[in-house]
């Protein structure tokens, strides 16, 4: 009798035990795009009362475990801001794991009294590791790199480089993959294409370490809803600038395909141009006075084309193709009066020519991408995946410098012609997630980055009536490069995945090897080759914790070390006209930055509103800007440099908020202190600044289907080695309409409605002084787009 009761006991506890082993997990999508949501609110109630009995957030893939549960009836809550709140009955769970599958989301809408009120996402909402910006949002933008000027300290640099804090670089990434040239990509993919861009501060070992300020990702729209979905559009300014868009996009259940196709002619900016600079030696002062007109754009097209297929229940692949059907071509053009006064030993002169100055870049890209994925679970929490993505040119680039002086009596053309033969850019990754347990999951991967360019040529001097140049004397003949970077990386990472705690800690290892040969005949016809070969290996660590306090209140801590590797057109020493007082060159011997970057983020949100706060420190070593000095004849010389290193501390604040019903705003303020310590040769100073960069955006919903926008943005004043340049703030404002049922859309946008965006840049060192005042012209701009789309 005592053994039948104490087996009963032991099978009691036992059941008891079992019982407690119970998990329910599932998925969150967007009813619409079908993408995941990620960080949406799980809540498991209990079923009589609804009283909270355990909660979780969905991951960057929309996936979610509640774990350690009692078996029995419970109700499963799903919600995220802007969404509508959905709630499961009757969920039995028993011991064991139970699949909910998919659960799609439906974005908000209501209706108050006669206002038709339609739910709009958070033009910025913040993540654990980044902020996300709403491509939708800001109909204004017309190209991703206009998105980012919502990110208040994201700015385009005195060099043209995006940067962010204070210095630094990104990598870009689309839709994952990362992409060479990528401010060029960001200025070519049309708003229209983008379901969102993410800025990742702090990205993880699994992602390339290039980029000091992190990672730039561009999330095309994509779904997986049958039917189709057909967007056409068409945008005017008055910068005499259009472009035409056409996407058709077809799904079915097991495969589908789309076209894209766009044609432009993209003017990026008209400005007038004032110049006062001056040269100074002993016996040499050179004084030059310009007011130009400025116009920068292009002319582009393109063509992609990609398809999509399930192998079967657990492989999925994916390719996607594009190709330029007629060259890209860039067009800088200067137009204006300049006038020259020259001092030497001997006399004194006073001239005035028309300037005509013309920058041209023509090139033609093919390329594409192939991914594959193996899920060996329902969940594709146990994943296989790899890409291979290969881009290069179809003709050579060419570009061409022109710069006509037209004097009374004379007219004098000057400048360079440069080329890129067969440039070849590949890309692969091949990643196993591999889940250890319930909580912890690994990443082990490798990565391949490659850019061979075989030659690459330069030739200055001075051109005649019909544009064929004649080099400078003292230049060499046939002077080229060779270049060739080769990036591989292998990488791990465990991550833990908790109801309140979470981490990941990863590791990086990047080899890299390159070469950089330059060759020239001289006069006397000797062949001269200068070899420059360089590798070296980097270890590239980071760590992320995130502690959730509940559903909409959290807190995390970063860190993340990154590189910059100078671009071949830092390192080839060929020299090139830019002025008739300067020209630039390469420098071998420029050295890659690194980064290392800390930050504690806070989050708090309750309905549609929310409140963040990240306080960040990153310091840069080598920081690389292009420096300018006097060199021979008292020219000016234009080359990259390691100027030292950086600072920048201080506080981001961001903020969303449903003020009435019918308008939302968000405000971003960036808050940080920024010192470079400049060490250059016998330099030795500091370059302080409090940086105060802001962006206010705000959302009206207002009746009869009209959407108005209105967006200010102060950037603050902005300091490198060299130069600096004054503050100014941009306000914007545009209004929506759509019609048959949002089918029909049309935008108008005022940029710069207040023409303030007005600046001086001044750029000062031994023996010169440059000050420039940017003029920039507000534009007003029309948009007309359609939509069809069945998708179910």
């Amino acid at each position: 009798m005592q053994k039948i009761i104490s087996l009963t006991i032991l099978i009691l506890i036992s059941v008891n035990s079992f019982s407690q082993n119970c998990e329910v997990a599932g998925t969150v999508l967007d009813k619409v795009s079908h993408e995941p949501i990620a960080y949406a609110n799980i809540s498991l109630l209990s079923s009589n009362d609804s009283l909270l009995v355990a909660g979780a957030i969905t991951d960057d893939s929309g996936h979610f475990l509640i774990d350690h549960i009692k078996n029995g009836y419970y109700k499963l809550k799903m919600s995220f801001i802007g969404y509508q709140t959905t709630i499961i009955d009757n969920v039995l769970l028993q011991p064991g794991k139970r699949d909910i599958g998919n659960t799609e989301l439906q974005v908000l809408s209501e209706n108050l009294e006669e206002i038709n009120i339609k739910a709009t996402k958070p033009p910025m909402t913040y993540k654990v590791d980044r902020k996300v910006i709403d491509a939708g949002s800001f109909p204004g933008a017309d190209v991703a790199i206009e998105l980012l000027e919502n990110i208040p300290s994201v700015q385009l640099d005195l060099d043209g480089n995006l940067t962010y804090r204070g210095d630094g670089t990104f990598k870009v990434y689309i839709n994952g993959h990362p992409v060479d040239n990528g401010t060029e990509k960001l200025r070519q993919i049309p708003t229209s294409r983008i379901e969102k861009v993410e800025v990742i501060t702090n990205p993880s070992a699994k992602y390339d370490a290039e980029g000091t300020a992190g990672i730039i990702q561009v999330v095309l729209k994509k779904s997986r809803l049958e039917g189709y979905a057909i967007n056409t559009s068409i945008k005017m300014n008055t910068l005499d600038g259009y472009r035409w868009m056409f996407s058709i996009d077809n799904k079915t259940e097991k495969s589908g395909w789309y076209v894209n196709t766009y044609i432009a002619d993209n003017v990026w900016s008209k400005q007038s141009l004032v110049t006062e600079q001056s040269i100074n030696s002993e016996d040499y002062f050179c004084e030059v006075y310009s007011d130009v007109d400025v116009k920068h754009g292009e002319k582009n097209a393109n063509i992609e084309l990609g398809f999509n297929f399930d192998l079967s229940d657990k492989d999925y692949l994916d390719f996607s193709g594009y190709i330029d059907p007629v060259k890209t071509k860039q067009k800088n053009i200067e137009k204006g009066w300049t006038t020259e006064r020259i001092v030497n030993s001997t006399a004194e002169s006073t001239e005035k020519y028309y300037l005509n100055s013309q920058y041209s870049c023509d090139y033609q890209y093919i390329g594409g991408t192939l991914t594959y994925e193996h899920a060996f679970n329902e969940d594709h929490s146990h994943l296989l995946s790899a890409y291979i993505d290969y881009s290069g040119y179809i003709t050579d680039l060419t570009e061409r410098y022109y710069i006509e002086q037209a004097y009374n009596d004379a007219t004098v053309r000057e400048g360079y012609i440069g080329s890129e033969h067969n440039e070849t850019m590949i890309e692969g990754e091949i990643n196993y997630t591999l889940p250890i347990n319930e909580l912890f999951t690994m990443d082990i991967g490798g990565e391949i980055n490659t850019d061979h360019i075989p030659k690459i040529t330069s030739v200055s001097g001075s051109f005649d009536e019909l544009k064929n140049i004649t080099k400078n004397e003292d230049e060499p003949i046939d002077q080229k490069v060779d270049f060739i970077q080769d990036v591989f990386a292998p990488f791990v990472q465990l991550k833990r995945e908790g109801e309140k705690f979470a981490f990941q800690v990863g590791a990086r290892v990047e080899f890299t090897k390159r070469r950089s040969d330059y060759s020239y005949f001289t006069d006397a016809g000797n062949f001269i080759e200068i070899p420059d070969r360089n590798s070296f290996t980097d270890f590239f660590p980071s760590a992320h914790l995130a502690y959730n306090f509940s559903e909409t209140h959290q807190m995390y801590l970063s860190y993340s070390r990154r590189i910059d590797r100078p671009g071949y057109w830092d390192l080839v020493p060929l020299e090139q006209y830019q002025s008739p007082y300067s020209y630039s060159t390469g420098n071998g011997d420029v050295l890659p930055s690194y980064t290392d970057a800390f930050e504690f983020g806070y989050k708090k949100s309750w309905d549609k509103n929310f409140v963040s706060a990240d306080l960040f420190t990153r310091k840069t070593d080598n920081v690389r800007q292009r420096y300018t000095k006097t060199g021979d004849h008292n020219m000016l010389v234009i080359s990259p440099q390691n100027v030292g290193c950086s600072w920048s501390t201080g506080v981001e604040f961001m903020g969303g908020l449903n003020i009435f019903s019918w308008w939302n705003s968000n405000l971003n303020i960036s808050l940080y202190s920024y010192r470079l310590n400049v060490n250059y040769k016998d330099l030795d100073y500091s370059r302080d600044q409090f940086k105060t960069d802001s962006r206010w955006n705000n959302t009206f919903l207002l009746p009869k289907d009209f959407t108005l926008k209105w967006d200010v943005k102060y950037n603050s004043p902005f300091k490198n080695a060299q130069s600096t340049r004054d503050g100014y703030y941009v306000s914007d404002i545009s209004l929506k309409k759509e019609f048959k049922d949002g089918k029909w859309m049309a935008i108008a946008t005022f940029n710069d409605l207040f023409s303030s965006e007005e600046y001086d840049e001044t750029q000062r060192g031994e023996g010169f002084s440059i000050v420039n005042h940017y003029d920039m012209k507000s534009y007003f701009s029309i948009k007309l787009a359609y939509v069809f789309d069945n998708q179910k």
